[in-house]
């Protein structure tokens, strides 16, 4: 009876070891791999080998939950398709040569916790699509090239814990709608293109430790420096120097 039993785990174990994410989301892997010269990527993948033995790739219940190839020569874009990988919750790529625009379907990403695209040639504006991504609480797309404005729609990232776009070309306003991040814990929005008033409200923000606006073109700089004073957040407002 017991040799039975045994056999049966290790044929249940066998097949969980290779069982397969679904054919969108492998394709979606493979589209990456191919936009972004996996071939020479420091790490490359096996296309025919099991999707879960890819570097960078982590699966549970045959689901891609998180997919990290910082630091990895991706050079290139991101496919429309990674949209597909609708059950990831991590998505960290910080360190390659990934260029051009941010897909709209990242906003399919209803599962995403961690964006982390640092370092990179990313350009255009932020797409509308990713203030859908709810369950967000890291955002980082520092030392990129994005540019247009914060939308007022970032207030929909209610879970944020951490809002870094540091170094990149963005205008226009602070919107007030980041007050409502009530979970926000550092904003970074330094060496950017903003203007108009810095919202005297942010001191009010009981969870924010760290806030760094300097090297923008804001209106109101010197009454920064006078708000870095009242609140306990690390601050940094100088102006554009």
């Amino acid at each position: 009876m017991k040799s039975i039993f045994t056999l049966f785990a290790v044929a249940f174990l066998s097949l969980s070891a290779f069982a397969e994410v679904s054919s969108n989301q492998k394709q979606a892997l493979i589209d990456l791999y191919n936009a972004t010269n996996g071939s020479e990527w420091n790490t490359t993948w096996n296309l025919d080998a099991d999707v879960s033995t890819w570097h960078g790739v982590r699966v549970i219940n045959n689901n891609v939950v998180g997919l990290n190839l910082s630091m990895n020569n991706l050079n290139g874009h991101l496919p429309e398709s990674l949209g597909d990988l609708d059950a990831l919750v991590t998505l960290e790529l910080f360190f390659n040569r990934i260029q051009g625009e941010l897909p709209s379907s990242i906003g399919n990403l209803k599962n995403l916790k961690v964006l982390v695209l640092n370092g990179n040639m990313l350009d255009g504006k932020l797409p509308e699509s990713i203030y859908n991504l709810t369950k967000l609480e890291q955002l980082m797309l520092t030392s990129n090239n994005l540019s247009g404005s914060i939308s007022n729609e970032v207030s929909k990232l209610e879970n944020l814990e951490v809002l870094n776009l540091f170094d990149n070309n963005l205008n226009g306003n602070l919107p007030l709608a980041v007050l409502k991040l009530e979970n926000l814990k550092e904003l970074n929005l330094s060496n950017n293109q903003l203007a108009g008033v810095v919202p005297a409200e942010l001191k009010n923000m009981k969870n924010l430790k760290t806030l760094a606006l300097a090297a923008n073109n804001f209106d109101n700089y010197n009454e920064g420096v006078a708000f870095q004073e009242d609140t306990n957040a690390t601050s940094t407002l100088a102006s554009n120097e």
